[in-house]
């Protein structure tokens, strides 16, 4: 069986986003880390830093297990020094523009995969652009907590959170809670759903649903039916700022520059390891082309 992501390095992850530098409120750097998710490592900086979360914008979620560079921007505030284990910050230089999800272009990955029997030939061109596990979190947790907020079972989000309720005012502790991991949990049911979509799909795009999403396709009402939910459950009233309007996605994206390598593999005695080269526009994920080639 394949192994990947054995070490960190095995897993390495660049973002591409055009910046628009000069004067402005913004200071831009590369953040480069290993060992840390994006959102760990945004509120380790905004900790260390002293400032609020809210003030540091950023493109993509990027791995953990891997080492991953990506651009930040952080409202008035330049750094000196920052020193915070397995994380790099270089400035790249100021804009009046405040870096958002979604603000990238692609990203290029070069991934190795390790304990491998044998060399083979590979080629691939495209693939279906599923959401990931990382996504979902273990057990589906991420998507979980969604679908809780979502159906509007706010106490059982609560619980799932571990949040300090007072008065069985449970709206009031989620305020309290960082709104862009409630939207991400939102985002994970939102996938997940997709997800479920798109095995049944061969449609070029496919609508992630939210309150204004109009559904016809016999097989994503039949969908929504067995997850006992509608479009119009994406808007939550009580909690306005997490509401979701809902978009597209296309059903496949194209693997561009692909390239791949055989090297003895030096962690597992008698084995080889390939190391591919390639780059998905934003929102696909690299795993799932290791998935499409390897199983």
């Amino acid at each position: 069986m394949y192994k990947i992501k054995q070490i960190p390095e095995d897993f390495i992850v660049k973002e591409k986003i055009k910046l628009d530098l000069g004067k402005g409120d913004y200071f831009y750097y590369l953040l480069k880390k290993k060992k840390w998710n994006t959102l760990d490592a945004i509120k380790a900086i905004a900790s260390k830093l002293n400032i609020p979360i809210k003030n540091i914008g950023f493109a993509g979620n990027k791995d953990k297990n891997a080492v991953t560079e990506q651009v930040i921007s952080i409202y008035k505030t330049k750094i000196n020094d920052l020193k915070l284990k397995d994380i790099e910050l270089s400035y790249l230089g100021q804009g009046k523009e405040r870096i958002n999800l979604g603000d990238l272009d692609e990203n290029e990955f070069v991934i190795t995969i390790r304990n491998l029997d044998n060399k083979k030939k590979l080629k691939i061109d495209k693939i279906k652009n599923y959401f990931d596990e990382q996504r979902f979190g273990i057990n589906k947790e991420n998507a979980i907590i969604g679908k809780k907020l979502v159906k509007k079972e706010f106490k059982e989000a609560c619980e799932l959170l571990k949040l300090d309720v007072i008065n069985n005012n449970y709206i009031n502790a989620l305020r309290k809670f960082n709104k862009r991991m409630l939207l991400f949990y939102i985002h994970s049911y939102q996938s997940y759903i997709w997800n479920k979509v798109a095995e049944r799909s061969k449609d070029k795009k496919i609508q992630i649903i939210g309150y204004l999403s109009e559904i016809k396709d016999k097989n994503y009402i039949k969908i929504l039916k067995e997850e006992g939910i509608n479009a119009k459950d994406f808007l939550v009233r009580q909690f306005p700022e997490i509401s979701v309007e809902g978009s597209e996605r296309n059903n496949f994206v194209s693997v561009k520059d692909f390239k791949y390598s055989y090297k003895n593999d030096e962690l597992n005695e008698g084995k080889f390891k390939c190391i591919l080269e390639f780059s998905l526009l934003k929102g696909a994920y690299g795993t799932i082309v290791v998935k499409e080639i390897f199983g």
